[in-house]
């Protein structure tokens, strides 16, 4: 190997068996002897300096760790804005009617970011992969890290140790610690939410809408020492007739998980538009029943609950929920194995090919992943047999297809 050099540039020829050929420009950003990885477009002086202060492979990993990490974060961010925006929705729309306080948005935000983590991790990882590897191999540099005597088999190696360990430890940490105590947390502030007292929901003056029993209310005024509204009433449709309540005050109260608007001391007037019959009933307390989703609002239900307890009540179905949490984060290693054999790609060879086929596998496995799970939920299978034998065939069959191609 001989080494030229110039002001800004450093040459370097290989002797490749019995041939010497230059190897300069966009085919080598990173070139290799046995000993050292340099950069070919930086200065001398540089070159010097990473030549001594690091290892052969810690640059070339550490590049490569660069090179994968950007477009991850980048994807991460699109894929995360883009399920918030879709989980929001409903949300704001209590927010704008008065339903959540003006600053719940952001707490919600917060606490769906861990919960959405898991489902958009092993995606923006293998997108990633994809890009940066497919990258690689369009840019030449990867024929020339062959040439070098680095094999795919060597790539995918430092991918897995430096990038998709890491990642799929970020995403075990998600799925068994922050994602079930951010349900939990979600569950318990949507819950204080829907509780707060009449005086934060209702503004005095102004018609607030019962959207969960088809219920419009007014109130003259309120009393926020004993958080109660007075003179008011409430108008809804009950089995076809018009049902007006009418009370000196009223309060939210919670009993059992239910809510309820409590009136006091009032009346209650059932008529028929095609009718001039009335009926009227005098109450010293009437409770109206609010619904809510309790699915969505429980910090009970099995996604809230923590790992070891689902484990220890040997119950099938909390069970399967364990495995469930597990098998996605070890998607990432499979899916680092598939993105160096499908980005084997020739120089001049379509550079969509390899990201557009690396996305419909994703989608295969992912709905055959799912699949699997679901026949174990519903005890069709047993819960030892967990999809966990459907990961490790598709690891050694990408780990096949990266040797294949590598020889």
């Amino acid at each position: 190997m001989k080494i030229i050099k110039t002001p800004w540039r450093v040459d370097i020829i290989i002797d490749a068996g019995r041939q010497r050929r230059p190897i300069k420009g966009s085919q080598s950003r990173y070139i290799s002897t046995r000993h050292r990885f340099i950069d070919a477009s930086s200065s001398y002086p540089l070159y010097s300096l990473l030549s001594l202060l690091t290892p052969d492979t810690d640059l070339f990993t550490w590049y490569l760790c660069r090179e994968t990490l950007k477009p991850f974060l980048l994807i991460t961010l699109i894929l995360m804005a883009l399920l918030i925006a879709g989980e929001l929705s409903d949300t704001l729309a209590r927010v704008v009617s008065g339903q959540y306080s003006d600053w719940a948005i952001l707490a919600i935000i917060g606490f769906q970011m861990p919960i959405l983590a898991p489902e958009l991790l092993p995606a923006a990882y293998f997108l990633a992969a994809l890009t940066t590897l497919n990258r690689l191999s369009q840019d030449s540099e990867r024929t020339v890290l062959h040439a070098i005597g680095l094999s795919d088999g060597d790539i995918l190696k430092k991918l897995l140790a430096y990038t998709a360990l890491p990642a799929t430890a970020l995403m075990l940490l998600f799925t068994h610690g922050f994602t079930p105590m951010a349900e939990r947390n979600l569950a318990n502030y949507l819950l204080s939410q829907q509780n707060r007292p009449l005086t934060e929901i209702v503004q005095a003056g102004e018609f607030f809408s019962l959207q969960q029993r088809d219920a419009t209310l007014y109130a003259r005024s309120a009393n926020t020492a004993d958080e109660s509204l007075r003179n008011l009433f409430v108008v809804r449709i009950d089995d076809g007739q018009i049902v007006v309540n009418t009370a000196p005050i009223a309060r939210i109260e919670s009993q059992q998980n239910r809510q309820y608007l409590s009136l006091y001391n009032g009346q209650q007037t059932s008529f028929e538009l095609n009718s001039a019959e009335s009926d009227r009933l005098a109450y010293g307390r009437y409770a109206l029943f609010i619904p809510f989703e309790e699915n969505q609002y429980t910090s009970n239900r099995r996604e809230a609950r923590p790992s070891l307890e689902l484990w220890q009540s040997g119950n099938v179905s909390n069970q399967s929920e364990v495995f469930k949490r597990t098998l996605p984060a070890l998607m990432i290693l499979v899916l680092c194995t598939w993105a160096v054999g499908l980005t084997r790609v020739k120089p001049r060879q379509a550079k969509v090919g390899a990201v557009a086929l690396g996305i419909v596998l994703y989608i295969v496995f992912t709905f055959s992943l799912q699949t699997l799970q679901t026949a174990v939920n519903k005890g069709q299978i047993p819960v030892w047999t967990s999809p966990w034998w459907f990961v490790i065939l598709l690891f050694l069959a990408g780990w096949y297809l990266t040797q294949r191609r590598s020889g």
